[in-house]
């Protein structure tokens, strides 16, 4: 091979890559990064948060798998696309969807505000009277039930049992039940009691919807006498 061919040769070679080279710079430079675009929808049966509920939400996230939720002064558990939220104080909150980005940054991708509130106590009734409320003591005799019913869930709670404090002359004298009805010693020195007198209600066990037993706050009922019972009432078992 003669020095001209080897320089022809070089030159060929020499033009191949140059060409290559621009070819590559040229598709380097149409290259472009296109930008994720997010689709987040969160939906729930309620505004609220409720403490001691576990709390139901669906989030929805179109885009990308690279996501997460989080919620302050809350916990979540997750399967696919349901999320199961607890909360521990009253107040506000707020559920973020972030992008996750490099470097553990996270970027917000939506939100949504929440009242928290505590789920109210059960309320007690004497023979249908509510809680801190005057009744007439043959009407507990008569009637003979406390019953317990939830504002929240508005069901009637099984009453697991509850104790009446006498207070007679400084001294207290404190009786049992095992059910919702009152015992017959209950009932004697109810009969007994004077117009003016207090009943207390303490230990005063129901049943939740979900099974655990609640101790509900202690409460009173003040005593006093109607003419509604005392023509043609007999007392039974006094």
């Amino acid at each position: 091979m003669t020095n001209k061919d080897m320089k022809k040769i070089i030159f060929l070679l020499f033009f191949v890559l140059l060409a290559e080279s621009q070819f590559a710079q040229d598709t380097t430079a149409t290259i472009k990064i296109k930008k994720t675009k997010w689709k987040v929808l969160i939906t729930s049966k309620d505004s609220i948060l409720w403490i001691d509920k576990e709390n139901h939400v669906t989030i929805s996230v179109e885009g990308g798998l690279n996501y997460c939720v989080n919620i302050k002064d809350g916990k979540i558990t997750c399967n696919r696309n349901n999320y199961t939220i607890q909360v521990f104080q009253e107040g506000t909150a707020i559920l973020t969807v972030y992008e996750k980005l490099p470097n553990k940054r996270l970027r917000t991708l939506h939100t949504k505000l929440y009242q928290v509130k505590r789920i109210p106590d059960p309320v007690a009734y004497v023979c249908g009277v509510k809680s801190d409320s005057v009744i007439d003591k043959l009407q507990i005799i008569h009637d003979n039930k406390v019953t317990i019913t939830h504002p929240f869930y508005k069901l009637e709670l099984p009453v697991l049992g509850f104790e009446v404090i006498f207070s007679n002359a400084g001294k207290a004298d404190t009786l049992t039940s095992k059910n919702n009805h009152f015992t017959i010693d209950m009932r004697k020195r109810i009969y007994y009691l004077p117009s003016g007198s207090i009943l207390y209600f303490e230990n005063v066990y129901c049943e939740m919807p979900d099974g655990k037993v609640k101790k509900i706050k202690p409460f009173e009922i003040y005593i006093t006498e109607t003419n509604k019972y005392k023509v043609g009432y007999r007392v039974i078992g006094l």
